[in-house]
């Protein structure tokens, strides 16, 4: 089987892909060395191995052809459009089910090969890390205790990203072979089956619960996996399997920790400038910097700042429009001294003075901004302001100042559905001046890289303000509504948004908190994820036409929930396709594929 036989050919791959300190690679170390039979003999080389790990994780960051096939969209996008709260503009033929689901039906597409391979790359490397630390010989280094701290911190890292991987693939795919040991040529298989989700959420639940109880809480470095990460995704496979009691009880000690706040004063490296400490939690994510809020980043620095090489990520490109092609914005920063001089072409002059390009891959629908008028607020919340979305265009004029840019005196940023984006012909939309977050705004320190797809900052993973939406739904579903609404109110209030009671909690439901998540983490979450596991609640259908993932999806998105699109269809898949050429390769068993595919 092509995809579950990577465990010693990736190696090398990984290790040069991994993000890690490539220097200490250059060194002129025997090729051999890097073998893991000569790697993995000590803490030392096990380390490097988990670094591979790190790197590959990173890559849902990273346009989806970092792992082949020439897709332009981030990989993280294949989870976090074509849902109720976003869809596709700017798109590509891969991706054409995040603004047409119904169009999901082709088993061969390279986004579904893509992730399934990066899954597996991902398990296998954990497997052979986890049985080979269980060999005899290893050097764990240190005293007695020490080198059983350190043994466990190795297998607790480990089987961390082993349950995350599988997380994906279910959440993708449903049932999927698993994977618990090193492959090797000795017990290479072409005959594998899907095992049922539930047989491999006991493996995941296993492996969190590892990590969750030999991993710190709050490690020092918030690039590297914790207890906290463990407590998190560990609480909402609990959510998953219908036990919000056990979910309580693994993410109480997160939430209410000393180690970690919602940041709700202004701080970091944006703190001097205009905005809110919403933004400023994306603006300066890491530990070391005094964010108390963000569990996981990744660590980026721009290309000449750096020796070795760096790994651009796409979030930026993505989530953010392509404002610059739209025919009324790019008659903006004519002025613009740089541009004028000849120091910038007018791209680069434009986006330096925007947050930096975007492609306009994926944007917000209409029903997810609507969702901010909450109780008639309005733009109050800070998450759809000014600071956090786009909703004007800066133009700097021939003296250096900054203004709002106006085409006959009206904004040129407007959500207005024209009958062209509603037209089922078309191959893509390119509504180029549609509102987006700003969430992953990075200008270039050079000019010259003004107009560059990929950015270098460090950015967020994973929030704090997630794991409280999870407690928060957890309580509900163990009718604890009263502290239900307690920690969905420290969200909304650090946002300045309006508190919400008990009786608005009892009319809508779960409906409220996914309403929550969405206001929050716009573009962070991986949303389909979350629409499949309440849809999947109790034994529920995802195919239903009636559960929370079409529904809302009819009833938020204007361009991928209409009902031409296929949202009013049970027989329209919502889980992905099992690559074809998987399927094809494991000659030893016949598999059948989800259903609503050939």
């Amino acid at each position: 089987m092509k995809y579950l036989k990577y465990s010693l050919i990736s190696l090398l791959i990984l290790i040069n892909v991994s993000g890690c300190n490539e220097s200490d690679f250059l060194k002129e170390d025997p090729h051999a060395s890097l073998y893991p039979e000569n790697l993995l003999q000590s803490y030392t080389g096990f380390q490097s191995m988990t670094t591979a790990l790190y790197g590959m994780m990173r890559n849902e960051y990273r346009r989806a052809d970092a792992l082949g096939g020439g897709l332009p969209l981030v990989l993280h996008a294949a989870w976090g459009s074509g849902v109720d709260n976003s869809w596709s503009n700017n798109s590509h033929s891969e991706f054409k089910y995040l603004y047409y689901p119904s169009r999901i039906n082709q088993t061969d597409l390279q986004i579904f090969q893509n992730i399934f391979e990066w899954c597996y790359r991902i398990i296998n490397t954990s497997n052979m890390i986890i049985s080979r630390a269980e060999e005899n010989g290893i050097d764990w280094e240190g005293s007695e205790a020490e080198a059983v701290q350190h043994k466990n911190e190795i297998l607790a890292t480990a089987r961390f990203f082993r349950a995350w991987a599988y997380r994906h693939l279910t959440y993708s795919f449903g049932a999927v072979p698993l994977s618990t040991e090193e492959i090797t040529g000795m017990n290479y298989r072409n005959d594998w089956e899907r095992n049922p989700v539930e047989e491999i959420r006991t493996v995941m639940e296993g492996d969190l619960t590892f990590a969750m109880n030999n991993l710190p809480l709050r490690v020092e470095n918030n690039s590297k996996v914790s207890g906290a990460m463990a407590r998190h995704y560990l609480g909402e496979l609990y959510l998953a399997l219908s036990q919000p009691a056990k979910a309580i009880e693994v993410l109480k000690p997160l939430v209410e920790s000393n180690d970690y706040k919602l940041i709700t004063e202004r701080f970091g490296n944006n703190a001097s400038n205009p905005g809110c400490p919403f933004i400023d939690v994306f603006r300066t994510p890491m530990y070391a910097d005094g964010n108390t809020e963000v569990i996981y980043a990744f660590v980026n620095t721009e290309p000449e700042n750096s020796s070795w090489g760096t790994a651009e990520v796409y979030m930026k490109s993505t989530y953010k429009n392509y404002y610059s092609n739209d025919g009324i914005i790019n008659k903006s920063n004519m002025e613009d001294p740089d541009y004028t001089s000849g120091a910038a072409t007018w791209p680069q002059a434009f986006w330096r003075n925007n947050g930096g390009k975007g492609a306009g891959r994926c944007v917000p629908s209409r029903g997810a901004l609507r969702l901010y008028d909450y109780k008639g607020q309005g733009k109050n919340d800070d998450r759809i302001s000014d600071y956090t979305m786009v909703w004007t265009i800066n133009e700097r004029n021939a003296s250096g100042q900054i203004s709002n840019y106006l085409n006959n005196g009206k904004a040129v940023i407007d959500t207005i559905v024209t009958d062209e984006m509603l037209d089922d012909n078309k191959t893509t939309i390119k509504k180029y001046n549609w509102p987006t977050t700003r969430k992953w705004d990075y200008t270039p320190p050079l000019i010259a890289n003004g107009d560059k797809d990929g950015c270098y900052q460090d950015i967020v993973y994973l929030r704090l303000a997630d794991t409280y939406l999870l407690y928060a739904e957890a309580l509900y579903k163990n009718d604890q509504p009263g502290e239900a609404i307690r920690w969905i109110n420290q969200v909304r209030n650090r946002s300045n948004a309006v508190s919400i009671t008990e009786k608005d909690l009892a009319e809508k439901g779960l409906d409220l908190i996914l309403d929550e998540r969405s206001r929050e983490l716009l573009s962070e979450e991986e949303r389909r994820h979350t629409l499949i596991r309440v849809s999947q609640e109790n034994g529920g259908d995802e195919r239903d036409v009636n559960n929370y993932f079409k529904r809302r999806m009819r009833q938020l998105n204007e361009i991928a929930g209409r009902d031409a699109r296929g949202m009013n269809d049970y027989d329209t898949p919502i889980l992905f396709p099992i690559p074809q050429e998987f399927i094809d390769s494991n000659t030893g068993r016949q598999l059948e594929n989800n259903p609503g595919y050939l």
